[in-house]
């Protein structure tokens, strides 16, 4: 997992959408979803804001995946924190054999729209060849 996808955990164990962290950390409008649709990098400028605005978010943990989510001096919060990661990460997880498997499906699909398209090719050249066939046996009889 990289730190983008580490601090959007972050921010939605914490509730805090995009645009207000954005906007909390002198970031440009969209800059955050941008870099996290693309697993970008997080430069040590963005990470300086985020521990100056966001004392209770591990740094250590963001950066490498170390240790927890909330720093130790943030007793209270431990415990739904290692709670709500565990399941983050599952659901992460489940939702990218989904996104693997709608992949295959899509692949598929195309395959079978390709059969599709060959059948129907097939089936009006046949249909052509016999009406080419009926035309000439109609002009030989007439």
């Amino acid at each position: 997992m990289k730190p983008i996808e580490r601090i959007a955990m972050y921010l939605k164990f914490r509730n805090i959408n995009p645009y207000s962290f954005e906007k909390k950390i002198k970031l440009s409008n969209g800059y955050f979803s941008k870099q996290l649709r693309h697993l970008g990098s997080v430069g040590s400028d963005i990470l300086i804001k985020i521990h100056e605005h966001y004392p209770d978010l591990n740094i250590l943990w963001v950066l490498i995946g170390e240790g927890e989510m909330i720093c130790a001096d943030w007793v209270g919060d431990q415990g739904q924190a290692g709670q709500f990661s565990s399941n983050y990460l599952m659901e992460n997880g489940k939702l990218k054999v989904l996104e693997e498997d709608l992949e295959k499906m899509h692949f598929v699909l195309k395959d079978k729209e390709k059969i599709i398209s060959l059948y129907e090719f097939m089936l009006n050249n046949n249909a052509l060849s016999t009406t080419i066939a009926d035309t000439a046996t109609a002009v030989g009889n007439g």
